[in-house]
C-alpha cells in the first residue's frame, strides 16, 4: 500500500513538473506540435508551445494569444500588423518570434521584455531604428532585420554578446555606417548589401 502511494505521488509530481516545464530546450522545442489554428490552440492553452499564425491577414494580434503562457515560439509572418500590443512582453518564455513581412513602422519595444528570446525576425517591415532596450536581450543569437530602413544600431547593442547572426541586407547604408555596426558587435556574422554613396 505504501509502495503504491509512493508510486502515485511520484507520478503526480512528474506530471506536474512536465506541466510546469515552460522553457523548452532546442531539441524539445523542435519536436513539439505547432498549432496553426487559434481555435484549436485555445482548447488547451497551457499545452501550446509553438503557434504559427502566418498569412492570416491579421491587422491586430488577437488578445487570445495572451492566454498561451507556455508559448516558446510565435510565427506572425505575412500579416498586416502595424504594431504589437504591450502584453506581448508577458509571454516570458518566448524564445523565437517571427514578425517578417508585416507593416511595422516602429520596433515594438515590448519585445525587449522577452529575456529568453534567442531568435528575432523582423524582416520586410518599415522599421527606421531600434530602441536601446534591445541591448537587454542577452540571449539573442539571431537578429534578422533584412529590408527595413535601419541605418544604425543603438550603442546598447554592444551588450548582445550571444549574437551570432545579423542580417541587414536590402538596407541602404554607406561604408561608414556598415563599419560602425561591425565595430559594435564584431563577434557576430553579418550580412549587408553593397554599400551605397547615400548620405554624401
Amino acid at each position: 500500500m505504501i509502495t503504491r502511494n509512493l508510486l502515485f505521488l511520484f507520478l503526480s509530481t512528474s506530471v506536474a513538473a512536465v506541466a510546469q516545464a515552460q522553457l523548452l530546450e532546442p531539441p524539445a522545442l523542435d519536436s513539439v506540435r505547432t498549432f496553426t489554428s487559434l481555435e484549436k490552440a485555445l482548447k488547451d492553452p497551457l499545452s501550446v508551445y509553438r503557434l504559427d499564425l502566418s498569412g492570416d491577414r491579421l491587422k491586430v494580434l488577437p488578445e487570445d494569444v495572451r492566454k498561451f503562457k507556455n508559448l516558446n515560439s510565435l510565427e506572425l509572418r505575412n500579416n498586416k500588423l502595424k504594431e504589437l500590443p504591450e502584453w506581448i512582453g508577458e509571454l516570458e518564455f518566448l524564445q523565437e518570434i517571427d514578425l517578417g513581412h508585416n507593416k511595422l513602422e516602429v520596433f515594438p519595444a515590448a519585445v525587449c521584455k522577452l529575456k529568453h528570446l534567442k531568435k528575432l525576425v523582423a524582416s520586410q517591415n518599415e522599421i527606421p531604428s531600434l530602441p536601446g532596450c534591445i541591448g537587454g536581450l542577452e540571449k539573442l543569437v539571431v537578429l534578422d532585420l533584412w529590408s527595413n530602413d535601419i541605418g544604425a544600431l543603438p550603442p546598447e547593442a554592444e551588450n548582445l554578446k550571444a549574437l551570432r547572426f545579423l542580417d541587414l541586407r536590402v538596407i541602404q547604408m554607406n561604408e561608414e555606417e556598415q563599419a560602425a555596426i561591425r565595430e559594435l558587435v564584431p563577434w557576430a556574422t553579418m550580412y549587408f548589401s553593397n554599400p551605397c554613396n547615400c548620405g554624401f
